[in-house]
C-alpha cells in the first residue's frame, strides 16, 4: 500500500471538494482532517480503519504460580508455633490472676470472716464459682 497522506482541511474546503476527498481515501488511503477553527472535529479515513474487526483480546495473565507444598508446610509450623506459644502465655496469665484472685480472698477472709460483713458475704456467694476450692 501505498504511503498514507494526512491532509487537514477547513470545512467548506471539504464540503467543495468531498466527492474528491472520497475518492482518494478509497485509492490511496488518505486520510482528510476537517478542522473548524483550527479544531480538528472530524475525519474522512478509509473504511477498512473502521470497519475491521477489533483484534482479539490478549488472553487472560496466568494465574499466579501456587506455592509449593513445602512452603505451605512451613508456614503451618509457623502458625502453629505461633498459637502454643500463645496458648502458653495465656495460661501463665490465667494463673497469675488466678493466685492473685486467691490472695485477694484470703486478704478478705481474715478482715471479714463470714457472717461479719453482709456486704463481703454477697460477694463470696456472687464469685463462689471463681473461687477455688480448698
Amino acid at each position: 500500500m501505498p504511503i498514507r497522506r494526512r491532509i487537514e482541511l477547513s470545512i467548506a474546503e471539504t464540503r467543495l471538494r468531498f466527492q474528491q476527498l472520497v475518492r482518494l481515501t478509497g485509492l490511496t488511503g488518505q486520510v482528510t482532517v476537517v478542522v473548524d477553527g483550527g479544531r480538528p472535529i472530524a475525519a474522512i479515513v478509509p473504511a477498512a480503519d473502521v470497519l475491521e474487526p477489533a483484534p482479539p483480546p490478549s488472553p487472560p495473565p496466568p494465574p499466579p504460580p501456587r506455592p509449593a507444598a513445602e512452603s505451605s508446610a512451613g508456614w503451618l509450623r509457623r502458625i502453629e508455633k505461633v498459637r502454643e506459644d500463645v496458648r502458653r502465655q495465656h495460661a501463665g496469665r490465667i494463673h497469675e490472676l488466678s493466685q492473685a484472685l486467691d490472695e485477694a480472698w484470703r486478704m478478705l477472709d481474715q478482715l471479714h470472716p463470714p457472717g461479719t460483713d453482709r456486704h463481703v458475704d454477697t460477694l463470696r456467694a456472687a464469685h463462689g464459682d471463681l473461687r477455688r476450692t480448698r
